[in-house]
């Protein structure tokens, strides 16, 4: 009897044994998915948290000294909002480029307009006083930038009719036409060589030859610009009245929707040597003599520092007559 009872005590130890072991290997089983959830939990902040400090990053990476810029625009389908966070060069080109789109816009002409103006007299009867300033022969790097700066100040726009053999120069003349556009001033072509004895053999006009100076001109302003740049305006070296025999070069560049510009009052910086302000000023007294809408010729190429000095005079009498400034497109 004895020995029965120790046999049944044995297999009641075995049986809890094996309870006691099966428990330990569901709790077990219970302590591993709890962990895993703990585990996944803490994998899912720490890619939040992962994922914030890479933006926080990113912002970082942007400088932030100024907030984003923010231009209204207003176009003919509306207003489009641009904005730009500082400081990034992709968003900084964007936001230039349509900066300058929207300056050249806002302050521009129909060159169609002036074109008549000066070739047939057709009067621009919309009552207002508006004075054109123009630059021939740039982009130089002496005077250009100077020229520039008193525009900026002055929060004028101008109209620069360039050289394509200037552009090519040097790349700090290319530079110096990006700023050109960049700052919301006209560009316009003005042959690629300017040299009259090519363009105007014998004084008469080279259709051709001018041309393909203007075609070459442009294809060289798209490569520092941009391939979406355009111009509709020409100006002729010289002006478009000292030459003859310009019929047919006249109806090549209106096939191509192009506009000549001349001009109807002038500072006399490329009449014969170098000249002093005060020369210029007088110069302008003499041509300029109130018209309503006034083309005023300057030159921004080597040399013509005077005209640079002479600059700011010439805005301030315009404005204390009651002019506003205006680009040509």
């Amino acid at each position: 009897m004895l020995k029965n009872k120790k046999a049944s005590k044995n297999a009641w130890v075995k049986r809890l044994t094996t309870i006691i072991f099966i428990m330990l290997i569901i709790m077990s089983s219970r302590f591993t998915e709890l962990n895993n959830m703990i585990d996944n939990k803490k994998n899912i902040e720490n890619g939040q948290a992962t994922i914030h400090n890479q933006q926080l990053n990113i912002d970082e990476q942007l400088p932030n000294k100024t907030d984003d810029k923010v231009r209204d625009i207003n176009n003919e389908e509306g207003q489009l909002e641009v904005r730009a966070k500082a400081g990034n060069p992709v968003y900084k080109v964007m936001t230039e480029k349509y900066e300058s789109t929207i300056e050249i816009n806002k302050n521009s002409f129909d060159a169609s307009k002036i074109q008549d103006l000066l070739t047939k007299h057709i009067k621009i009867e919309d009552g207002k006083k508006i004075a054109f300033l123009t630059f021939d022969d740039g982009p130089s790097t002496t005077v250009t930038p100077e020229i520039l700066k008193v525009l900026k100040d002055n929060n004028i726009k101008a109209t620069f009719f360039v050289i394509g053999k200037q552009v090519e120069d040097t790349p700090e003349a290319k530079r110096i036409l990006q700023d050109i556009y960049h700052q919301g001033h006209a560009i316009g072509n003005h042959t690629y060589s300017h040299n009259y004895s090519k363009l105007f053999p014998k004084g008469r006009a080279d259709a051709n030859a001018f041309m393909a100076e203007v075609e070459k001109t442009d294809q060289i302003l798209k490569s520092v610009l941009g391939e979406d740049f355009t111009t509709d305006i020409v100006r002729f070296p010289g002006g478009h009245c000292s030459w003859k025999g310009t019929e047919d070069l006249d109806k090549q560049l209106a096939d191509k929707n192009y506009k000549y510009i001349d001009w109807n009052a002038l500072v006399g910086d490329a009449e014969g040597g170098p000249k002093t302000r005060e020369q210029l000023i007088k110069r302008y007294h003499q041509t300029f003599v109130g018209q309503q809408q006034v083309v005023l010729l300057m030159h921004d190429t080597y040399g013509k520092k005077s005209t640079a000095e002479a600059l700011q005079y010439i805005i301030t009498d315009l404005k204390n007559k009651g002019y506003e400034f205006r680009t040509i497109r």
